[in-house]
């Protein structure tokens, strides 16, 4: 057993804990930079590697310069500003390089998080689930991040059991032949599938991934006074291992000028979590699984500020699909475009929750918008795939489509209905 692995899981959320405090509580750059070097050294003494490090902080280099920029183009402090001009062509540009050193300090902060994040998990990937148990977090909550854990380190995050190798992450295999995920024959053939209404594939899917989490759950002895508990756990770690499985295998091609494309399929899975769980924060506890569960994978450039893009849909969810079910009610497609809307801007909440822990010129702000833009249109088109999914669930069909089978996602939750 490596010395990592022996560390109470306790320690390692609190060491987190007390280094993003920390790092938010001092203003020097010396001492952040001094706290950032600490990260760095102790990335490579828990074996993390040079090359893995290098990585990490590359991710960022584009989030370094805009808000380097920014600071550097406005004024930070009448009383320490420091301006200088930069002749570029036939233009003049006065920098603040007190102001781009105060940008600097904020970006620095953020990559301490990251990489102690990282160091806090060195070893055991499932210490962090584990030291949240520990410390008192709900049981349904770290019940079902250590579910998706585990399944994920049996294999389950990438392919299937059978011959799907498919973007469920593998429960679509189970001898079902070639994987049939919409996106993983192409863009235009995607599109098609998904404009004739055929989402079953992507109900199989997380009908699988949820028999999957079910074997797990008894295999790991949950007693039978949580039997509540883990048919709500078998739903939220079943709809978040789907969700991994559509961001490693890029359900859709990559589009690198439009951000935040996966919106399309990824919204309509929020509002699957919260038709199908007791718990009234379904969703929510979904997209917080999701969330810690890619920022332990090392998913995204912003660690554990990514916890948000993935949260907030699913708190957006919970307060609004029971308003729209409300007594056996089934909104039409404009219905969930709306709330698809309405998520995708809360998703673009990434940015905005790590701008404000930069405190950034208005500037700043300002170049955001286009990026809100494309969230919120791509959210308008989940509605489709929300409705189609929803449709499918409940067995109901339009006469100009293909009669969809009814799909309860699993026979041991259909009856896990959003309270």
């Amino acid at each position: 057993m490596s010395t990592e692995s022996r560390v109470d899981p306790r320690l390692r959320v609190l060491y987190l804990l007390s280094v993003a405090v920390g790092l938010f509580a001092f203003h020097r750059l010396p001492i952040v930079a001094a706290v950032l070097a600490v990260q760095a050294a102790l990335w490579l003494i828990v074996g993390l590697g040079a090359g893995r490090l290098w990585r990490q902080i590359r991710k960022l280099w584009f989030f370094t310069l805009f808000i380097v920029v920014s600071y550097a183009l406005t004024s930070e402090d009448p009383a320490t500003d420091s301006w200088t001009q930069l002749h570029v062509l036939s233009w003049t540009v006065r920098l603040n390089l007190a102001g781009a050193l105060a940008g600097l300090t904020m970006v620095l902060r953020v990559v301490g998080v990251i990489l102690a994040a990282q160091v806090a998990r060195a070893g055991d990937g499932r210490a962090v689930a584990a030291g949240l148990g520990k410390l008192g977090a709900p049981r349904l909550v770290a019940a079902s991040i250590d579910a998706v854990l585990a399944l994920l380190g049996a294999g389950g995050g990438g392919r299937g059991r059978g011959g799907g190798g498919g973007g469920g992450g593998g429960g679509g295999g189970r001898g079902r032949g070639r994987d049939t995920t919409p996106g993983a024959e192409g863009f235009w053939a995607a599109l098609k599938r998904i404009s004739r209404g055929d989402v079953v594939p992507i109900v199989r899917r997380i009908d699988a991934h949820i028999e999957r989490v079910e074997e797990h759950l008894r295999d790991e002895g949950f007693e039978e006074r949580e039997r509540e508990v883990a048919r709500d756990v078998a739903v939220i770690a079943g709809v978040s291992l789907t969700m991994l499985g559509i961001k490693a295998l890029k359900v859709l091609p990559n589009i690198p000028f439009a951000p935040g494309y996966k919106t399309v399929v990824l919204t309509p899975l929020y509002v699957v979590a919260r038709l199908r769980t007791r718990n009234r924060f379904g969703a929510t506890i979904t997209g917080l699984t999701m969330g810690i569960v890619a920022f332990l994978a090392g998913d995204g450039r912003y660690g554990p500020f990514e916890i948000l893009k993935h949260t907030t849909p699913g708190v957006v969810c919970d307060l609004t699909v029971p308003l729209m079910v409300r007594g056996g009610h089934r909104p039409g497609p404009v219905a969930w475009a709306l709330l698809g809307a309405l998520i995708g801007a809360a998703r673009y909440a990434t940015i905005f929750g790590v701008m404000l822990l930069v405190q950034p010129p208005s500037l700043a702000w300002a170049l955001l918008v286009p990026g809100l833009a494309l969230h919120t249109t791509f959210g308008v088109l989940s509605g489709w795939v929300s409705w189609q999914l929803v449709r499918a669930m409940d067995g109901t069909t339009d006469a100009d489509t293909k009669a969809l089978p009814k799909v309860t996602l699993n026979s041991k939750t259909a009856g896990s209905e959003a309270k």
